[in-house]
This record gives structure tokens, C-alpha cells and sequence, in this order.
């Protein structure tokens, strides 16, 4: 596991709307845009399963996601290793989330995503660095 600083976690939280990318076991990529999701600490972004059907699939076979977050002239990807939760402090408060808006979602599950990776999303210097 790897450690997101405060500066990171910015940039994402500033987005708020962020890219989920997955492929599945042939690597056939897919990307959605999820906009329901928090940090549960400084290792684990959590997300709303809601509609993720392909994403879903495509994480079941390969449990392996990446996000890419971008404010202020900064980006920064990060990869994580994924897991459901159905019950517990973490699927509470996304399913709240989920249920308590003027729109309503499903808030099936929590899907846990434990950061593996920190890379710099800037271009130029040091693009695509590993930075953790």
C-alpha cells in the first residue's frame, strides 16, 4: 500500500468528477466517469457501485483499477487493487451518499480501492514518474 499525500488527495477532491479506468482479462480497456466516491484514508479511495455494469465485469476478472485526478495545472494517476463491501463503516457511508441526495442511486456496494500506486500525470519533466 502506498501512502496519497494531502496534495494529491486535493487535486482529486477538487475534480470531484474522475476517470475509473479497468480492463478486462483480454485488456480490453473501458473508462466512466464517477463522481460518487470519498477518501477513506490516506491509502483507499472508495466508490458507489451504483451502474457499474461493464466496470464491474471487467474488475471481477481483473481486480485492478486506475484513476487519474487533474486541478491547478497538477495530475496525478493512481492504481489501486479493488474489493466489495456490502457491510461495515466504509459501505455505510457510501451507501448514504448514495441514498440521501435529491437523486437517488442504488448504493449497492463500496468498492474499495487500495492505492498501489502514485504516478505524475503532468507532461514534461518527470512525466508518467512513479512517485509512490
Amino acid at each position: 500500500m502506498v501512502k496519497v499525500s494531502p496534495e494529491i488527495k486535493a487535486v482529486f477532491e477538487k475534480q470531484r468528477v474522475i476517470p475509473m479506468a479497468t480492463a478486462d482479462k483480454k485488456a480490453r480497456p473501458n473508462v466512466i466517469l464517477v463522481g460518487m466516491w470519498y477518501w477513506a484514508d490516506d491509502e483507499t479511495l472508495v466508490v458507489s457501485e451504483n451502474y457499474l455494469n461493464k466496470t464491474k465485469a471487467n474488475l471481477l476478472e481483473n481486480p485492478v483499477v486506475a484513476f487519474n485526478g487533474w486541478a491547478d495545472g497538477k495530475s496525478y494517476q493512481i492504481k489501486c487493487r479493488v474489493h466489495w463491501e456490502t457491510s461495515g463503516p466504509r459501505y455505510e457511508q457510501i451507501r448514504k451518499m448514495a441514498t440521501s441526495g435529491t437523486r437517488q442511486f442504488p448504493g449497492k456496494a463500496a468498492v474499495v480501492c487500495t492505492v498501489e500506486e502514485i504516478f505524475q500525470g503532468n507532461g514534461g519533466d518527470g512525466a508518467g514518474k512513479k512517485l509512490g
